[in-house]
């Protein structure tokens, strides 16, 4: 399938993101204690790679479509290298990185589908993006529970004055 040039240029910019942080995951795989977020590097692997794999088949002119992306429940399985290495202060810094990472790789899917001008393509990415929202929810729920994401609660008063400060578009 032949791609808009603007499609081509973005997915060439996202296939070498994917390599950098297939590498990267699997470097952290090797310190990560914790069973559960092992899990969690090994879905974020089986994402990129599954990802990858959709943008190579774009990229293909001799084919006429590409593969559908795969459900959340339907992605490669691998096995991460591990060591016994790690510890739970790692873990949280390594749970801290895959949130941010993820979060980064969802807007630029998000931004990236706003500029893609094959429908089919621009839909697919949008898929990608809400895959890596998938994971960065299971990732702050995994923080949560190790107790290292903060975050802060507005109180009653601010969130009315918030409200009654625009309650006049609800009548206009």
């Amino acid at each position: 399938m032949l791609l808009p040039a603007s499609d081509l240029g973005l997915i060439s910019t996202h296939l070498p993101a994917h390599d950098g942080m297939i590498m990267k995951v699997k470097l952290m795989a090797r310190e990560a204690k914790e069973e559960k977020l092992l899990e969690l590097l090994n879905t974020k692997v089986g994402i990129l790679r599954s990802h990858v794999r959709i943008m190579m088949d774009m990229l293909d002119p001799d084919s006429s479509d590409f593969e559908k992306l795969p459900d959340f429940n339907e992605l490669p399985e691998g096995q991460l290298e591990t060591t016994s290495r790690g510890s739970q202060l790692m873990d949280k810094h390594i749970a801290m990185e895959i949130k941010a990472s993820t979060e980064a790789m969802a807007k630029d899917n998000f931004v990236s589908a706003l500029k893609m001008k094959d429908p089919q393509v621009k839909q697919t990415h949008i898929e990608m993006a809400l895959q890596q929202v998938k994971l960065l929810n299971m990732v702050t729920e995994f923080l949560k529970e190790i107790e290292a994401d903060v975050t802060p609660m507005g109180t009653p008063d601010e969130q009315k004055k918030v409200m009654n400060h625009f309650s006049h578009m609800m009548e206009e």
